[in-house]
């Protein structure tokens, strides 16, 4: 039965503001709110100056600098709502000083003759930019092609990073940069060229036995040589053969992921605004804890902390909001169909123009598969493979295979046996923004249409359909990603993960709708299934499960930790198809995770709404899953259900389901909508629910929408399109 009465919140951190709230309170000075507030936002920073400044010795310093002066302005912001992309323009403009200081200094760069590698400005630059697990993974190459951009593109390539990894919206990078949304597109788009000149540069430089003519060339670094050396590998067969297995810089993001904050400076930032605040007299014990905290550091903060008390009237931008581009009509071009790979690649110039336009999928491959090609083909654009299988086979580490528009209907399970390595994944996506269909009613009933065991390997950009039982399965797999699918219409689950070793796998950005038995009973096709098998660091994203006749997402039977962020889950259990006898649970989540600290499974800024069953479960586990930011409205049973597990629910609305809470004696709840007094339907935005299954955004994002905000408390429940 439904909790009788719920305790007193837990005192602590848990019981604090959040979001706008959290920067009212520390703009207020509450020393606490200034404190966590700044500790949540480190990570950003410290990942945009560190792409920013490339690893450069005084990232660090700079970090710094940043975050004492927006602690310094915080109490003249205006805008609270702003507060993400306000710190993030005063890091740029902190990274824009420190350019001038270097440029002033006249740092000089090595000559390419002079290591087998491209130049490198500071000796050290593998311990200071990027933590070593990254730099072993990602591999220093990718990391140098940055190298060979400008200061100011630098900065760009540092935001649209975080842009590409969900940290950052389009229009909180336009804020940053001071400019409307159509203009940096257009910069970050001249950014790219740029970056993808440099790594071609840079592929072919590292070719062994290296080509003789490009080692002729002039070996300083610099604009006007990328430019030499480009042209020389565009037009240079040999080169070309080394350049063809990088692919798309788009990938570069997911390759490497998100810088490790020092631990010094995650303690001490935090701890420093925690002890001084926007009190009075903050500057001039402000040095003490500095040189305490960070001695090493003391020289340069000391300059900052004289910058400080000189702009001690720093003047806070405030930023008009720009409309978004409105996203391109999906669907392939004529001409894009017929160019060849090599036009792909940006014209060698001293200036890069813009590039003609950014694509769903890979604008060049090393194979090729279409519905019209041939497996005895060698797999080129003009002679494709027919058959994803063989096309996978071919694929080594750091390929890229591009499956062109059309529908595919094999009569067989189709087989993905590739693996990349953690420096060199494989990549298998639609080409450029055509839409390749993968029709599996030419299989044998009860056949799995898609399967998959391997490691580093990118899927992106396909539709599956018509599966008579499982459309795609992922066997054991780690370090994959799987991105923008369409999964609906099938015969039982849409996406299914399982087995041991199943770990560290991102799903992104994609819909697993429609998915329905027509034999049984009719309940047992969930949209998204983590099935038997454990394994940590797996995470969803960005996702919609939904009108599946099962579950949204199953992860209850899953030994093991699993991120779920900002994503949907609807209309699940539903017999939309006229089952006779028809059953199901339909659920928006189950959790499970098992009984360990370390399956802990978190769901954040997620929604569930007209399910069937519960919005949100633990399924009779007794892991201690978080939940935090989440939406429940209108599903047939309760909202939030843990009676077994220890669970932890905060800042969670929930209303007009059966009840809106189900909690045993060890959950904890504090901040949640029915923690509260007063909390009605009325306060909820229930217009616009067809956006919801609308479609999505350029750049794979959800679609906007209104629907189950609030008008009450912004602070609690998902943000929806936010």
């Amino acid at each position: 039965m439904r909790k009788a009465s719920a305790p007193p919140p837990a005192a602590g951190p848990a019981a604090r503001p959040s979001g706008t709230g959290l920067v009212e309170a520390a703009r207020s000075g509450d020393t606490r709110a200034q404190a966590a507030l700044f500790d949540e936002y480190l990570p950003l920073v410290y990942n945009v100056i560190g792409r920013g400044l490339h690893g450069h010795p005084d990232v660090d310093d700079v970090v710094q600098e940043t975050m004492l002066r927006a602690l310094r302005a915080l109490p003249r912001l205006r805008e609270p709502e702003r507060f993400r992309s306000w710190l993030v323009a005063i890091a740029v403009r902190q990274m824009h000083d420190h350019g001038r200081r270097q440029k002033a200094a006249q740092v000089h760069h090595r000559a390419l003759t002079e290591t087998d590698d491209v130049p490198d400005t500071s000796a050290d630059f593998a311990e200071l930019a990027v933590d070593r697990q990254t730099l072993a993974r990602a591999g220093s190459d990718l990391l140098e092609a940055g190298r060979w951009l400008s200061d100011d593109q630098r900065r760009t390539m540092a935001l649209w990073w975080q842009e590409a990894a969900g940290q950052l919206s389009r229009q909180e990078v336009a804020d940053a940069l001071d400019l409307s949304v159509a203009h940096t597109a257009v910069r970050i788009q001249r950014m790219k060229a740029k970056l993808q000149l440099a790594v071609g540069v840079l592929g072919a430089w590292r070719a062994r036995p290296r080509c003789p003519e490009l080692a002729a060339l002039p070996d300083a670094p610099g604009a006007r040589v990328l430019t030499r050396l480009g042209r020389h590998v565009a037009d240079c067969p040999r080169c070309q053969a080394a350049v063809s297995s990088w692919g798309s810089v788009d990938d570069l993001p997911i390759r490497l992921g998100g810088l490790a904050v020092p631990v010094g400076l995650a303690t001490g930032v935090p701890a420093l605004v925690a002890r001084h605040g926007t009190a009075h007299g903050l500057l001039s014990s402000l040095w003490h804890t500095v040189h305490r905290l960070f001695p090493a550091k003391s020289a340069a903060i000391a300059a900052a902390t004289v910058s400080l008390t000189a702009v001690a009237g720093l003047a806070i931008y405030q930023y008009v909001p720009q409309p978004h581009a409105a996203p391109a009509a999906p669907g392939p071009t004529p001409a894009a169909s017929a160019v060849h790979p090599a036009a792909s690649r940006p014209a060698p110039s001293a200036t890069p123009k813009p590039a003609a336009r950014a694509y769903s999928g890979v604008a060049t491959a090393d194979y090729y598969v279409a519905p019209d090609g041939n497996d005895d083909a060698p797999g080129t654009l003009a002679r494709p493979f027919a058959t994803l299988t063989r096309a996978a086979a071919a694929a080594r580490p750091g390929q890229t295979v591009a499956v062109r528009g059309g529908t595919y209907r094999p009569t067989g399970t189709v087989a993905l046996k590739t693996s990349g390595t953690a420096a060199r994944r494989v990549t298998v996506s639609n080409y450029r923004d055509e839409r390749p269909v993968f029709d599996g009613s030419r299989l044998p009933s009860g056949a799995w249409f898609l399967t998959q065991r391997g490691a580093y390997t990118t899927v992106r950009g396909l539709e599956i359909v018509h599966a008579p039982d499982v459309a795609y399965a992922c066997e054991s797999c780690h370090d994959d990603a799987f991105t923008r699918l369409d999964v609906h219409d099938n015969g039982r689950i849409g996406l299914l993960l399982s087995g041991a070793g199943t770990r560290d796998n991102q799903i992104l950005d994609s819909d697993f709708h429609d998915n329905h038995e027509t034999g049984s009973t009719g309940g047992r096709a969930d949209g998204l299934l983590f099935g038997e098998g454990s394994g940590t660091g797996n995470s969803i994203r960005g996702c919609r499960s939904y009108d599946n006749s099962g579950d949204g997402m199953d992860i209850s039977t899953f030994l093991g930790a699993v991120t779920i962020d900002h994503t949907w889950s609807f209309g699940n259990g539903v017999n939309r198809w006229g089952t006779a006898n028809f059953s199901a649970g339909g659920s928006g989540f189950k959790l499970g995770g098992g009984t360990t600290a370390q399956a802990t499974q978190l769901v954040t800024d997620s929604a569930a709404w007209d399910n069937a069953g519960f919005g949100f479960t633990e399924y009779g586990a007794t892991g201690a899953p978080r939940l935090t930011d989440d939406t429940a409205y209108r599903n047939g049973a309760a909202g939030f259900a843990f009676v077994h597990s220890p669970a932890t629910l905060e800042r969670d609305l929930a209303l007009a389901n059966h009840p809106d809470s189900w909690l045993g004696d060890t959950a904890r709840h504090t901040g949640n909508s029915w923690d509260q007094q007063g909390w009605t339907t009325s306060a909820l935005r229930l217009t616009d629910a067809a956006d919801t299954t609308a479609a999505r955004h350029r750049d794979g994002s959800l679609p906007g929408t209104r629907f189950l905000t609030n008008t009450r408390d912004a602070g609690i429940g998902a943000g929806m399109s936010d």
